[in-house]
């Protein structure tokens, strides 16, 4: 996406998250688009429109980064672990509705580990969830409860990758 589409995205969880948020306590961990520097090697340093630090009342973080993920011009939304150890997820793709309004973004679960079991991985999510790609609705698309909504489709959407990844490991079991 680019880097305007980034900062609307990151403009909404800002306004958002002024005041009680529901399930979830929303924090900027960026200092106003300045480079992180000492948050995850492959971040740090890098373009950044704005870091996020979402917690789950019950439970669980999850950070969320608009960030130029490779250096050239088209920002992603990584969702990093909580414990800030890997990604979970780097979204670039944003759809549009009929009327040019961003209406969700669009992400591929495609395992690249290297030992073998992608394939059971990709059947397991298809087979699960009924195909490889997932959407998360665009902020300010949504009503009531949208900051909720969103959240909650970030927080499922890592937990599908990651039963997912799991996958060769329940078939060597059988």
């Amino acid at each position: 996406m680019e880097k305007q589409e980034a900062a609307v995205l990151a403009e909404w969880i800002e306004r958002s998250s002024i005041g009680p948020v529901g399930a979830y306590d929303v924090t900027r961990i960026s200092t106003d688009g300045l480079p992180l520097s000492s948050f995850h090697q492959w971040s740090n340093g890098k373009p950044l429109v704005n870091a996020y630090h979402i917690a789950r009342t019950i439970g669980g973080a999850l950070y969320v980064l608009f960030i130029d993920w490779h250096r050239n011009d088209n920002y992603y939304m990584v969702i990093y672990a909580g414990d800030k150890s890997t990604t979970h997820a780097e979204i670039q793709k944003l759809a549009y509705d009929r009327e040019g309004k961003p209406s969700h973004l669009r992400w591929t679960y495609n395992p690249m580990k290297r030992d073998g079991g992608n394939a059971i991985r990709k059947a397991y999510f298809k087979q699960q969830w009924g195909e490889l790609t997932l959407t998360i609705p665009v902020l300010g698309t949504l009503r009531e409860n949208e900051t909720d909504l969103f959240c909650d489709a970030l927080f499922e959407l890592v937990d599908k990758r990651l039963r997912a990844d799991k996958a060769p490991e329940l078939f060597d079991e059988i």
